[in-house]
């Protein structure tokens, strides 16, 4: 038995495409298709139909739109001869497009205490959420995927909207994962280490060619705000990511009120 096309947006969607999911709501007289009837809608490609015809081609512009705007959009169209399609078959059809972005993607690389903190801290229906270690015998936790580094990145499908974040065992592996990473679309690369450790390794994978943005590259990693626990850095580094996923501000929210007299 074949997927539904609402199960073919869903992979879509995790192979990291934002998808228009195009949905009758109301129809009546002679259309193509009836109320309920689903339509996924990316940029390179279509998933299912709503009928065909000129309706179709006309929702799959307004979904392309849509998707580029990043906004949902809603649809309405009598299909007469005055209508703004022109057509002749009569009656009318109402939908709704919704648009489904893929969730944002933390991956960290290296399972030590801190990799492992921070993917717990991660809420995973607000994130993909990704932790890879090549330490195969030292590694028991189950959601930790073993391999080589630069294996195990290379095979991560792109995803522009994705937070690296590098906190291996040693100096060499967290230079060996920043080449890797270097070369995929990223929103942000974090690395951890002291500073004299990240000029070094700075300078030799730029000697290789490889370009480092400075518009994305955090390293050291993290806020400074943690007493040096594994658990604190670990909330140093996702708040450093929200705050580049958010454009948020370094500020305290409380309001201080001037009490009268004081």
């Amino acid at each position: 038995m074949g997927l539904t096309t609402l199960e073919k947006i869903i992979e879509v969607v995790k192979s990291g495409k934002s998808v228009a999911m195009v949905t009758i709501i109301k129809s009546s007289g002679s259309t193509p298709r009836k109320s309920g009837t689903l339509m996924g809608v990316y940029l390179d490609g279509i998933i299912g139909t709503i009928g065909g015809g000129a309706v179709e081609l006309e929702v799959i512009k307004r979904a392309k739109r849509a998707i580029l705007e990043n906004r949902d959009d809603y649809f309405t169209y009598d299909l007469n001869a005055t209508g703004e399609l022109k057509m002749s078959c009569g009656g009318k059809v109402e939908g709704y497009i919704k648009i489904i972005n893929p969730l944002p993607r933390i991956v960290i690389l290296g399972a030590g205490h801190i990799g492992v903190a921070l993917y717990k801290i991660i809420d995973g229906d607000r994130f993909e959420k990704i932790i890879f270690d090549d330490r195969e015998e030292n590694i028991d936790v189950e959601y930790v995927a073993v391999g080589e580094y630069k294996d195990c990145i290379e095979k991560l499908p792109d995803l522009e909207n994705t937070y690296y974040v590098i906190v291996t065992k040693s100096h060499e592996d967290d230079e060996k994962a920043l080449e890797a990473v270097l070369k995929k679309k990223h929103k942000y690369i974090g690395m951890i280490g002291s500073q004299k450790k990240v000029l070094e390794i700075r300078e030799r994978v730029e000697k290789k060619g490889l370009k480092i943005d400075e518009s994305t590259f955090y390293s050291p990693i993290g806020l400074r705000v943690s007493d040096g626990t594994p658990y604190e850095i670990a909330v140093e580094i996702l708040a450093e990511i929200l705050k580049v996923k958010n454009d948020g501000k370094l500020e305290h929210r409380r309001l201080i009120i001037n009490k009268k007299g004081d």
